[in-house]
């Protein structure tokens, strides 16, 4: 993984472990659940980031080597669909 993407990845994986605690802190106490959502959401924005990262440093890593190679190229992009699909689920 790139240098650059790691950094912002584990940052933002940093974030998530926060978040979790403060979620599973307001949980415990019974705080209002609109308050709850809003953090459970943050969450989530937070987990697209680091995807995104990870993907975008995958592209520009792995995937030259993966493109170059005829026999790869296929199973590269159906990889990638793959990927992606999970992500929207």
């Amino acid at each position: 993984m790139r240098a650059d993407y790691k950094k912002k990845a584990l940052e933002g994986i940093k974030r998530l472990e926060g978040l979790t605690k403060k979620v599973h802190a307001m949980i415990e106490s019974d705080e209002y659940c609109p308050h709850v959502l809003e953090n459970l959401l943050a969450m989530q924005g937070h987990i697209k980031h680091v995807q995104g990262q990870v993907l975008e440093s995958h592209l520009h890593t792995c995937a030259k080597d993966k493109i170059k190679k005829e026999k790869d190229y296929d199973g590269f992009i159906a990889e990638i669909i793959r990927t992606i699909g999970l992500s929207s689920r």
